[in-house]
This record gives C-alpha cells, sequence and structure tokens, in this order.
C-alpha cells in the first residue's frame, strides 16, 4: 500500500510532467493561431499584396500623393469574435472619432493620424459586426511627423490589445517583433527625412 509520501511524489510528478508538456507545446499553439490565413477573413484589404489606395486614406484637403502605408493587427487570442460594444466603446475612450464606419484618430487639429476598422470585409465597425481582427492603418506621407504618429499608433494598439485579449501583429497578421517594430520606425524616420527636405527646398 502507498504511503502519503509516495502518493505526494507522484502526485508531484504528474504536476510537473503536466506543466513541462504546457511549455513545451504553447509555443505551437501559439504560432498556430497567430498564423491565421489571410485568405480566410475573405478582407480585400489582404488579398495578395497590400493594395495602397484600398482604404482611401486621406483627408477632403489633403493634396493627391502616393501612400506609404504601416498597417497592424489586433487578433484575438483565441479566434473568438470581439465584444463589439466593448470595441466601440473602449475607441471612443480613447478619443478616435466615428466617421463613416471607422473610427479615426486625430492631431489637435483636426487632422488624421490613423484609422481603425474591421480587419474582416468590408471593414467597418458597427454594433452588429462579427469579427476576431481590428486593423490601424497610418499613412506616413499625410501626417505631420511620421515618427510620432507611428509611436502614438503603436501606444494605441498596446492599450487596445491589454484590454480585448489579442496580440499584436504586422501587416501580415504576423506577431509583431522588436526587429519590425524598429523597421517601421525606420521607415517613418526616412518620410519624415524627406519630408524635412522638400520644405527645405520649398
Amino acid at each position: 500500500m502507498l504511503t502519503n509520501l509516495q502518493i505526494l511524489l507522484i502526485v508531484g510528478a504528474a504536476i510537473l510532467f503536466l506543466v513541462v508538456l504546457y511549455l513545451f507545446f504553447k509555443p505551437l499553439f501559439t504560432r498556430s493561431l497567430m498564423q491565421n490565413p489571410l485568405n480566410s477573413s475573405q478582407s480585400k484589404l489582404f488579398e495578395g499584396e497590400l493594395e495602397q489606395g484600398t482604404l482611401e486614406f486621406n483627408d477632403m484637403d489633403a493634396s493627391m500623393q502616393e501612400q506609404d502605408l504601416i498597417i497592424l493587427n489586433l487578433v484575438s487570442m483565441d479566434k473568438s469574435n470581439f465584444d463589439m460594444n466593448q470595441v466601440l466603446t473602449l475607441l471612443k475612450n480613447l478619443d478616435a472619432k466615428y466617421i463613416n464606419g471607422f473610427f479615426s484618430h486625430r492631431d489637435i487639429h483636426g487632422k488624421e493620424i490613423f484609422r481603425i476598422a474591421s480587419g474582416i470585409h468590408p471593414g467597418l465597425l458597427e454594433s452588429e459586426v462579427k469579427t476576431h481582427v481590428l486593423l490601424l492603418a497610418l499613412d506616413l506621407n499625410q501626417v505631420n511627423e511620421p515618427l510620432r504618429a507611428f509611436e502614438k499608433m503603436l501606444d494605441s494598439a498596446s492599450s487596445i490589445s491589454e484590454k480585448l485579449y489579442a496580440s499584436i501583429c504586422d501587416a501580415s497578421r504576423a506577431p509583431l517583433s522588436k526587429q519590425m517594430i524598429e523597421h517601421l520606425k525606420s521607415k517613418a524616420q526616412e518620410i519624415a527625412y524627406r519630408k524635412s527636405l522638400k520644405n527645405l527646398s520649398e
């Protein structure tokens, strides 16, 4: 007959085994979840290569120019749809302005910095919409301070992801890495530099 000590050792070994299994398989499950096939979303924003003009990302007074978009995705960790009432309330609390089914985050002068939409076609954010992906889009050519605009969008993405239990991903919906963040910052700095040169020449 087993003694109490032997029973404790067996239970402890079983628990340790389960913990090891969890730690071993957790990255596999997470990677499988985050590598959600783009075509499964049926979103026109993600068919083939990203089309710069798809979001019609410009203000009424903005001059016609080529877009240079940075896209971030917030993907539900368990692929379940977000609570849209929670999403809409959260975005309003972040001072995003609701315009024609999208949320627009603007600077103190009313100029659009970045846009928030559903990552599922047609991209509208309404109370009856069902989506497990939120999309944040920034046009570096449109904003006055590209680097600061990107940092603002990244901060907002972090805040939203914490409250919605979502992962921050890049345009291809791969988990956003530190290397990608630095790459996007460099891209924003490069465009800011080009803007400054253009302003000096005018």
